[in-house]
């Protein structure tokens, strides 16, 4: 895994908002006490998390804006875990 790929990864799990930005991991300071395959399970365990709270947000109710949230922090974290697995970016074409 190169750096270029971390900081790829790095780049899906960060979300403007607020005029700022908010990481939804930092994949640097995991890695500096985790070894990658341990960091990409954390990454599928949120993502596991995720998808049982937009099961239940989409079971209360429909129109919520947690699952427009929720389903945007889902593909960041697949991107991301795609990027750190394959070693490459997704690209076009």
């Amino acid at each position: 895994m190169t750096r270029e790929m971390i900081q790829i990864a790095q780049e899906y799990l960060t979300m403007k908002e607020n005029g700022g930005t908010r990481k939804i991991v930092d994949l640097a300071q995991l890695l500096e006490k985790h070894p990658s395959k341990e960091v990409i399970d954390f990454l599928k365990t949120i993502l596991k998390e995720k998808q049982i709270a937009l099961r239940d947000f989409i079971l209360a109710d429909k129109t919520k804006k947690e699952i427009d949230e929720t389903v945007s922090v889902m593909f960041r974290v697949t991107m991301a875990i795609k990027t750190l697995e394959d070693g490459k970016e997704v690209r076009d074409g």
